[in-house]
């Protein structure tokens, strides 16, 4: 876990490369993977392993034990062939949703060694100096130093549209944007522990949703089972009835 850098240790002129390899190795940078969806394996998994499917593969075993392979070829290749279209079109958007996060991805301006570096996020540490500007996203949560005085837009974060003040002692959070003034900040927070990216775990999670077709297919399949029961009882009821009459 990331510990605490006191903002005094980040001298004005930024951290120095030697700053910047000892951070790291402590695990001070900033590595989080841009979560855009499942994995490969989770997509095949859950394309294959739905209760549907289950069904019919138990069913396609049962008719190659009474001798009717025939059939059960049918009936897994039917489902194998809607498997394979639901993965590749799964696999597709996700590759499409992985170059559009690599694009969109904001860049920070940070200072080490007294000069100005476009780095990525995955590029800073704990510590780092950071220069922002009108336009520029605040990419790690920090604390505003020096001079410099800014507003910024968190409406992003609070849903509130007033623009916040921040100067020298003001906390600055990812995810929000400097709209008027430059000021420079120090990054406290990074990877998972930043509010942007504690905001954004919930809702980056996939999330299945079924179609009313989907749902009622599910509700047939769960209920046919238990109404053959009971129709079967009722007709056991009636035999015993009539012997013993």
């Amino acid at each position: 876990m990331p510990m605490a850098i006191e903002i005094s240790a980040t001298p004005m002129t930024g951290l120095s490369e030697q700053d910047v390899i000892e951070r790291r190795a402590r695990g001070l940078g900033n590595r989080v993977p841009p979560a855009t969806g499942r994995t490969y394996g989770q997509i095949i998994r859950e394309n294959i392993f739905t209760f549907i499917n289950i069904v019919i593969f138990v069913l396609a075993l049962a008719l190659v034990l009474v001798g009717r392979a025939g059939d059960a070829l049918v009936s897994v290749g039917v489902i194998s062939l809607n498997i394979l279209v639901g993965v590749v079109q799964e696999i597709r958007a996700k590759r499409t949703l992985d170059r559009i996060a690599l694009l969109t991805r904001p860049t920070a301006t940070a200072i080490r060694n007294g000069q100005e570096q476009q780095l990525s996020p995955d590029e800073l540490v704990v510590g780092d100096l950071l220069k922002v500007g009108p336009g520029d996203q605040i990419v790690l949560d920090g604390q505003v130093v020096g001079e410099g005085r800014m507003q910024v837009d968190e409406s992003q974060l609070t849903g509130e549209s007033n623009l916040v003040p921040k100067q020298a002692g003001a906390p600055v959070y990812s995810g929000s944007f400097c709209v008027n003034g430059t000021a420079l900040y120090v990054a406290q927070k990074v990877g998972q522990q930043s509010l942007a990216n504690e905001i954004t775990a919930g809702a980056r999670a996939f999330r299945r949703v079924l179609t009313p077709l989907q749902n009622q297919v599910y509700l047939v399949v769960r209920v046919t089972p238990q109404r053959m029961d009971l129709f079967d009882e009722g007709r056991g009821w009636g035999t015993r009835e009539t012997l013993e009459v």
